[in-house]
């Protein structure tokens, strides 16, 4: 009888030996980790998308003051700046390959378009507009309780070398670039197959005719060359820039529409929508980006949109009023042509034109539709 129970003995050591090891190590975990829990996740890559005067460099601010985001602003202009003899067409694709690999924290790439190497983050035209870069692990020279001070960056992080941005770019769940040398988004495509990435598209678009008037007061004439050489036409106007981009603007939207990789991944946003309701639609942005809105968010985002702040660049203005502020500044006969080289993009996005002097002077007379 001993021995029979010496061998059941045993069995059932074995036996719970056995489960044991099988329940630590089977493939597929026996709980459910929730979104907050200690397994690594994939990063949430986000392009902001837009022309240039179009309100994107304050968007990507609503991105770069979140913790969680790691943002760079414009990584596309050095390339732009050594190749600025080429169309925008051809430069597309590098650009593309450089977005791939600064959105999976690989700054090598980057190396060959700076004009010393790479060796410092101050060969980055706009490295003090990233939070991330002005701030631990990239840079030591900020006590914690100090925050993010664009000017303060300059001068104490402009030494930082790349290989700590990279390392930094690693410790965030959220990397975000904001970027209007995108003409084409159809050159994309293939980011949005590729299993590394979690890419989402924010498109900013807004109304054609304050986008003139600010080009007006905004030397930008590298990029106005760039973006018409394709046309073969040396006579650069700002009526034939705003011709070509609102175009583009139109496209990437029908190939957002057109695209099955891109469906629950593209969110057009206009900039008068932000600027008269700033809370409402970046709570909706923050959702397609899988972030949270906090109260000291909250907090910046209206003293941002109501009060003048002092900075390099300053995006702090009674933001309701700029919406307008074309139809007082330009003449009605350069509102006609940019009207009329615009028309499909203001009827895609909801921009009516006026048909009089009368008409643009009248500021009760709303000419954005309603969402």
């Amino acid at each position: 009888m001993l021995p029979r129970l010496k061998y059941f003995f045993f069995l059932f050591i074995f036996l719970s030996f056995f489960s044991i090891s099988q329940f630590l190590f089977r493939k597929t975990p026996f709980f459910i980790h929730s979104p907050n829990s200690d397994l690594k996740k994939k990063p949430v890559h986000l392009l902001v998308v837009s022309s240039w005067r179009s309100g994107s460099s304050f968007l990507g601010q609503i991105f770069n003051h979140h913790n969680d985001v790691f943002y760079l602003f414009e990584p596309g202009h050095s390339l732009w700046m050594k190749f600025s003899g080429e169309s925008s067409e051809l430069l597309h694709f590098p650009l593309r390959d450089l977005l791939r690999s600064l959105f999976t924290c690989d700054v090598s790439p980057l190396r060959q378009y700076l004009h010393k190497g790479g060796k410092h983050i101050s060969e980055l035209g706009f490295f003090a507009e990233s939070r991330a870069l002005c701030t631990p692990p990239a840079c030591s020279a900020f006590m914690p309780t100090e925050g993010y001070d664009r000017l303060k960056c300059y001068y104490r992080c402009r030494n930082t070398s790349l290989n700590k941005m990279a390392e930094s770019c690693k410790t965030y769940s959220h990397v975000v670039m904001k970027t209007v040398r995108i003409l084409d988004l159809s050159v994309l495509l293939p980011l949005f197959r590729d299993p590394a990435l979690d890419l989402r598209i924010l498109h900013l678009v807004r109304d054609p005719r304050a986008v003139a008037l600010s080009r007006k007061s905004f030397t930008l004439n590298i990029e106005d060359r760039i973006v018409l050489k394709s046309d073969g036409n040396t006579n650069i106007t700002i009526s034939r820039v705003m011709k070509k981009i609102c175009k583009s603007q139109v496209d990437i939207n029908n190939v957002a529409k057109a695209a099955e990789v891109l469906q629950g991944r593209y969110m057009t946003i206009r900039h008068e929508d932000l600027s008269n309701e700033p809370l409402k639609h970046i709570k909706k942005i923050y959702s397609f980006a899988s972030l949270y809105l906090t109260k000291n968010l909250e907090q910046w985002v209206y003293n941002i949109t109501h009060k003048e702040v002092e900075g390099i660049m300053t995006f702090s203005r009674d933001s309701s009023k700029v919406v307008q502020k074309w139809r007082t500044a330009l003449k009605f006969n350069f509102v006609k042509q940019i009207q009329d080289n615009c028309k499909e993009a203001m009827d895609l996005f909801g921009y009516r034109s006026v048909r009089s002097e009368e008409e643009q002077q009248n500021l009760t007379l709303g000419l954005v539709n309603q969402e």
